[in-house]
């Protein structure tokens, strides 16, 4: 038994020389800069973005691309391919016909569109 603990006791004390990856690994101290004094101004960050409009004026459903179509409100991609194949339009009635286009999609086109 005696034996066995001398083992043990060996062990603990030469188990990080005999296998260094064994050891705690090193902990290298980082500096912060110092904590802003009351009364200093904290840096400024913009508060708003400018945004560019995805359309400039009108689109024009009979020369639009589908990309261009996909940039109304509630077109998305299957809508303009409709959109698309269904020229000529002359009218918002016209465009009513396509499939997806309902009452509130025709109202919120009706200031973006023209024929």
């Amino acid at each position: 038994m005696l034996v066995v603990g001398l083992l043990v006791v060996a062990g603990l004390a030469l188990g990080p020389v005999l296998h260094p990856a064994a050891r705690a690994p090193t902990i290298t101290p980082v500096r912060l800069p110092p904590p802003a004094q009351p009364g200093e101004a904290a840096p400024e960050y913009p508060t708003t973005v400018s945004v560019q409009p995805l359309i400039s004026g009108r689109v024009n459903l009979n020369s639009a691309t589908a990309e261009q179509l996909e940039a109304l409100p509630k077109v998305g991609p299957a809508l303009a391919a409709r959109i698309v194949q269904g020229r000529p339009y002359r009218s918002l009635a016209d465009l009513d016909r396509v499939k997806g286009v309902g009452p509130s999609t025709l109202s919120a086109l009706r200031p973006l569109v023209t024929f």
